[in-house]
């Protein structure tokens, strides 16, 4: 019989385990003896990283887009739209329900479909919602909102944790500083606080580093403050500790959770997100716990960092374990925590250079001492264009 895999979410983690797998397996996808099918909403794969650079003109939304079926190896079935937003998925039935109604079997299972911002779940945060998360057009709103600055208090609020890319609001802030102070020269007229809900910024070293920049930059930064309300009329933040700040424009990061479908098929923890062992990926839950089924990038337990760096190794261990699932050989490769944040401290202006670097770690070797540089702004810039023929091709 043809064995079946089926990969929910065509973003960068499910459209890296489709090109690996399609590679592997061409000679038997070509007897048709396997068959592997990648269903999203959605036939446009957009690189979310680029969120914090439009803002700042640094991209375009050519730059960051891409038809996925450009992206995706032809050997693997695509549906998407009605047949690919998925509604229902049945762990025990191996069985996954689309809009339509339709319905796919499979024998191996990967879930990355990303998770959602939760705008509800903060009181007032829609009355005064900016931000840079949730799209495109929300990313663009942001860039006519700092053009406009010309004075007042700017808080960027990050509500909770976990969320996607947790450095990109401190990499927002740096790259807001370095805005208003070398391109619009008018940073002594504005006050900068990135409000944080807990008292660490990443791992040691990362804190110790950003913790530095924003004392140099004189960016204020208020730690454990998570966010219980926003009063848009008083213009006032209020933590879940009953602390409150005012602001003159508000730049937040809401709360995420995974898609409602999953919850409502009963297979998140009681975190709200989708629970499985931290080293073969697979899923452990309330739902049991199932050999044939991986989770994996930002869908995935919430004690592991959520970066577009974790998924794509993350991607790579399930890849090589549904190989080796499909083979039969009983071997498991682990995922061992790689990581990483790409932090930006200038931005590139007529009278500085800019700099960047990409910190990386996994679990138990913590990222070591490092600051930004020149040629760290040069590659990340470049990374986002190599992302789309190397990154989710699965080619490293």
């Amino acid at each position: 019989m043809k064995e079946k895999v089926l990969i929910l979410g065509a973003g960068y983690a499910g459209s890296v385990v489709a090109n690996v797998l399609a590679r592997e397996f061409r000679n038997k996808i070509a007897r048709d003896e396997l068959e592997i099918t990648i269903l999203d909403k959605t036939d446009l794969n957009i690189n979310q990283g680029g969120f914090t650079f439009l803002p700042f003109g640094l991209y375009t939304p050519e730059d960051i887009t891409k038809p996925r079926k450009k992206l995706i190896s032809p050997r693997v079935k695509t549906f998407f739209g009605m047949d690919g937003e998925v509604t229902a998925v049945d762990l025990k039935n191996k069985e996954v329900i689309v809009k339509s109604n339709k319905k796919y079997s499979y024998d191996h299972l990967a879930i990355a479909m990303g998770c959602i911002t939760d705008v509800s779940a903060v009181p007032g945060l829609s009355d005064d919602l900016n931000t840079f998360y949730t799209s495109m057009d929300d990313a663009f709103k942001i860039r006519d909102l700092v053009e406009n600055i010309k004075e007042g208090k700017v808080v960027i609020s990050v509500a909770s944790m976990p969320v996607p890319c947790p450095g990109a609001p401190v990499k927002f802030t740096f790259m807001l500083d370095s805005y208003l102070r070398n391109i619009k020269k008018i940073r002594d007229n504005v006050q900068l606080t990135l409000v944080w809900p807990m008292e660490p910024i990443g791992p040691p070293e990362f804190n110790k580093f950003v913790t530095g920049q924003f004392a140099q930059k004189n960016v204020e930064v208020i730690r454990n403050f998570p966010l219980a309300s926003v009063d848009a009329n008083k213009k006032e933040l209020t933590s879940k500790n009953g602390d409150t700040i005012n602001y003159d424009l508000l730049i937040a990061v809401p709360p995420h959770k995974a898609p409602q479908m999953l919850i409502d098929s009963g297979l998140t923890d009681e975190k709200g997100w989708l629970p499985a062992d931290r080293t073969t990926l697979q899923y452990r839950g309330p739902a049991g716990n199932y050999d044939n089924v991986y989770v994996l990038g930002d869908i995935g337990p919430a004690d592991i960092l959520k970066t577009g760096i974790g998924a794509h190794y993350q991607a790579i261990a399930v890849s090589q374990n549904l190989i080796n699932d499909i083979y039969g050989n009983g071997i498991k490769i682990p995922y061992s925590g790689e990581t990483g944040c790409p932090m930006i401290t200038e931005l590139e202006s007529p009278s500085t250079h800019g700099k960047g670097y990409i910190a990386t770690w996994k679990n138990n070797v913590p990222p070591a001492p490092f600051t930004t540089t020149k040629m760290g702004w040069f590659f990340y810039r470049m990374y986002y264009h190599i992302h789309w023929d190397i990154s989710v091709k699965g080619m490293f």
